[in-house]
């Protein structure tokens, strides 16, 4: 089975989890994306994440705490909350865990949301709904979504043009691959390689997951933005007048 399927808290209730290193190997990318994007988690203990890249976190138990080291201030992450850094920052909390996935390509921003809504803004496939964490701030930038499937559903077969990284927060269903079926319940991390073949099956209490996109194909970019779209001269859109845009 390509896709790797792992629970790295099951067991785990008053002690920690595995070093990164420990959780890595538990929980191998196994694909392209490999060397660019880190999968972490912290359960009762510190977690330290470097300056490089772009970290996106999720809460799934208890309260946590994200320090940014540069000013040491501090702000409380309630269970169902998530994040975004693009600096060093030191996660912490007693009776907490989450994951935090590390995209060393990309320079996002420090943001904090949540919790987690009780149902999607958005539809998707066979009558699951999604809405967005961490929105692309530019064209082509990765994504923090929330998938929310209903119960009873066999899924369309399908597969997604980049990785797919995340956690299941609620419920219970299967992953397939071709022939094989893996079990699904709360705290299983996945990893869906790009082009790979997939579906989700729930039961009766439906699957709620918190899924990471290394990419997007929207956004934002230079000529197409909101504060250029919504300015006008003369009733003409600053879109549409290249000599007064500015030129980087």
């Amino acid at each position: 089975m390509v896709i790797r399927i792992a629970n790295v808290f099951e067991g785990l209730h008053h002690s920690s989890i595995p070093s990164d290193e420990g959780l890595k190997a538990h929980f191998p990318l196994n694909s392209d994306t490999e060397s660019s994007v880190q999968v972490r988690a912290w359960h009762n203990d510190e977690l330290a994440l470097p300056a490089e890249g772009t970290h996106f976190g999720f809460v799934w138990r208890g309260m946590a705490y994200v320090m940014r080291d540069r000013s040491l201030a501090t702000f409380p992450l309630s269970e169902g909350m998530y994040f975004s850094a693009s600096e060093a920052v030191t996660l912490s909390g007693h009776d907490t865990s989450g994951i935090v996935i590390t995209d060393l390509r990309h320079q996002g921003r420090f943001q904090i949301g949540g919790p987690l809504e009780l149902e999607g803004r958005f539809a998707y496939i066979d009558g699951g709904m999604t809405s967005l964490l961490i929105a692309p701030m530019a064209f082509g930038d990765p994504v923090l979504n929330a998938l929310y499937m209903p119960p009873n559903v066999d899924q369309t077969v399908h597969c997604h043009p980049s990785d797919r990284i995340g956690i299941i927060i609620k419920g219970t269903g299967e992953c397939c691959e071709r022939d094989e079926c893996r079990s699904l319940t709360p705290g299983t991390l996945f990893h869906i390689p790009a082009h790979q073949e997939h579906k989700f099956v729930t039961y009766g209490q439906g699957l709620d997951l918190v899924v990471f996109h290394p990419d997007s194909d929207m956004g934002f970019s230079d000529r197409n933005h909101p504060m250029l779209s919504r300015t006008l001269v003369n009733n003409v859109r600053a879109t549409d007048l290249p000599d007064i845009q500015t030129s980087r």
